[in-house]
């Protein structure tokens, strides 16, 4: 019944300020298993078990080894806005919690029953509380073991239009699984026990080591992939364990964020992360991934949303540096190259030490590294890269998620591919070069699409792509919004080393062409240029920053251009040339693919190749 006061404003009955509250934060069955659990590792628990019947809506049941409370705190806790977390306003500044709104308990007990049994350790009985759509029915003293357990049956059983939106019983432990994987990848410390039906339970016991942890939850296989990664500057503490550019997944759903042991949703976190392997995956590939932030202070802001699934950073391009930067790095100082067999491992892979003070990385979980297929005996180990693209400009560039040199910042691996012996040319399209314990095979299209690339990108960012005039101007006929494009970003096409004029309403006429690409046909140079700079909003040419705004679109163009100018397949290539193709991969950033996701070398060890002629 709603209370008047003789107006049309009117109070809101608890009982129903109570149900409202449920509808922020219990959405389904998994929403009481993630706030219950979340309050038993608030309470100390070190040993959790989460029991579940019909997918949640018979029953959640969590029991804990915590602290337990007090029959007067019990009663309390079911109070709306009741909590031990926070005293004063202050503190919303520095909730290190998982819980701290007290809305919880009376949020869930107001659409279901409960029962909640709790014991001090030092007490000699427990009390218990039995609930009905939250009014108390009876409570009491109980018997059990120290810790807390609380009951919670029928789920929106008395509340139809709620109940009727649960999905099945197995989408809905689904949900309950998801979520609890994630707690427990964020805490290996805490034993873990989830029980389904009658069905054997899944048990995580408790460990000190992150990988052994993943192992458990996510499989061997999947922790075997994974490199990790730590690195600590001003903004916070990140370790992270990412999988190699070889081992991609079809979607992001191997990718798990952590802030301050809190399971999140966070775009900031998850675009840094794929921006580290933006040209080093193939399209339509993401990378497995499980990253752990650790921000003190108030860097972080958790109290933004009612589920706490988000948070909000002070300086959230500082943790895209961060993030992006420490993935790169160590991606940077590995000779990824893709195996000959189908399922390559990450574990299969010549690995190398961290070359940066401030970022730390080791091998794989079982430290089978194969340094010796890709590191000839010849090679500079303490030579610089022929080519460092770290500049103030890029630094710039840097600061703005999404929009910084991506593929330049990766310094060239230790192996030097000018250094090791060439073959020969295999089907006028393959590279043959012979390593010290193996043989490589490097696609000739990939390996100079990947140069092009590289030094049309670095162009640009340093000072513009350099120009090559023809002897004789070519008219290229375009479409009209293609024509149109070329005009509405003129500056941009002069930056990019094309020098054209307007022909008529669909035709320009070109004076110069990128001198990377001199001798090529400069007519499907032009049009591929058109078409790319078709997506790029007209005002996105404009104004400050306007080449790092614009940089992002533009690595579409440098890919589709070094792609038409690359040598092709099936191109007989005199030995000079394949030798340069070879001493130009020295000279810029590795990456195992080309810019549209093709892999440049496939190595095959003497192993493998032994095995195949039957001599091992």
């Amino acid at each position: 019944m709603l209370k008047t006061l003789g107006n049309r404003i009117q109070l809101l009955p608890d009982a129903l300020i109570d149900q409202i509250a449920a509808g922020e934060v219990v959405e389904r069955p998994a929403s009481v298993v993630k706030e219950l659990v979340e309050n038993a590792l608030d309470a100390g628990a070190g040993r959790i078990r989460i029991d579940v019947k019909d997918g949640g809506k018979a029953l959640v049941a969590i029991t804990d080894d915590g602290r337990g409370m007090s029959p007067g705190d019990a009663r309390l806790a079911l109070s709306r806005h009741a909590t031990s977390k926070i005293t004063n306003l202050a503190d919303l500044e520095t909730v290190a919690s998982f819980g701290f709104r007290g809305e919880a308990l009376p949020a869930i007990a107001s659409v279901s029953r409960m029962r909640l049994f709790t014991r001090l350790a030092d007490s000699e009985e427990g009390f218990a509380i039995n609930l009905e759509a939250g009014a108390v029915i009876n409570s009491g003293t109980a018997g059990g073991p120290p810790g807390t357990r609380i009951e919670v049956a029928d789920l929106f059983a008395k509340i139809p239009a709620r109940r009727k939106y649960l999905k099945t019983e197995s989408t809905e432990w689904g949900h309950i699984h998801d979520w609890v994987r994630r707690l427990g990848l964020a805490l290996p410390g805490v034993h873990f026990e989830l029980r389904r039906d009658n069905k054997t339970p899944i048990i995580w016991p408790a460990t000190s080591d992150p990988i052994d942890r993943i192992a458990a939850v996510l499989g061997e296989g999947e922790a075997d992939a994974l490199v990790p990664v730590e690195c600590e500057d001003a903004t916070g503490h990140l370790q992270a364990f990412v999988s190699s550019p070889e081992v991609t997944r079809s979607n992001a759903n191997g990718i798990y964020l952590f802030v301050n042991g809190r399971p999140v949703r966070d775009k900031v976190m998850r675009h840094a992360l794929l921006t580290a392997y933006r040209d080093l995956l193939p399209k339509a590939r993401f990378p497995s991934a499980v990253l752990f932030l650790t921000i003190v202070g108030t860097g972080v802001d958790v109290n933004v949303h009612p589920a706490k699934w988000e948070v909000r950073f002070a300086d959230s391009q500082a943790i895209h540096q961060l993030i992006r930067r420490a993935v790169r790095d160590a991606m940077a100082q590995r000779n990824w190259l893709g195996e000959a067999s189908a399922q390559p491992k990450a574990t299969d892979h010549p690995l190398a030490g961290p070359t940066h003070p401030t970022y730390h990385t080791s091998g794989t979980r079982s430290q089978n590294a194969r340094d010796a297929l890709a590191t000839s005996p010849t090679t500079s180990v303490g030579e610089p890269a022929a080519t460092d693209w770290v500049l103030a400009k890029r630094d710039e560039a840097n600061d703005l998620p999404g929009l910084e040199a991506a593929s330049s910042e990766l310094r060239s691996s230790s192996l030097q591919f000018g250094n090791l012996r060439l073959l020969g040319q295999l089907l006028a399209s393959y590279l043959l070069v012979e390593g010290k314990e193996g043989l490589l095979m490097i696609d000739q299209h990939a390996a100079h699409e990947r140069v092009l690339y590289e030094r049309l990108r670095a162009e640009w960012i340093e000072r513009g792509v350099d120009r090559q005039g023809l002897l004789l101007s070519v008219t290229v006929e375009l479409d009209p919004l293609g024509a149109l494009a070329l005009q509405r970003h003129i500056e941009t096409v002069d930056r990019l080393g094309f020098e054209l004029e307007p022909f008529g309403e669909s035709s320009v006429v070109v004076r110069a062409i990128p001198a990377l690409l001199s001798g090529r046909d400069p007519a499907p140079l032009v049009r591929d240029l058109a078409e790319q700079l078709q997506d790029i909003p007209g005002g996105e040419t404009e104004g400050a920053g306007a080449e790092l705004r614009l940089l992002s679109a533009a690595d579409k163009v440098f890919a589709s251009l070094a792609c038409h100018s690359a040598r092709r397949f099936g191109d007989h290539l005199p030995e000079h040339e394949q030798q340069q193709i070879l001493r130009d991969l020295d000279t810029i950033p590795w990456a195992p693919t080309c810019p549209h996701g093709r892999p440049v070398a496939v190595a095959y060890s003497l192993p493998e190749i032994e095995r195949r002629f039957a001599r091992r």
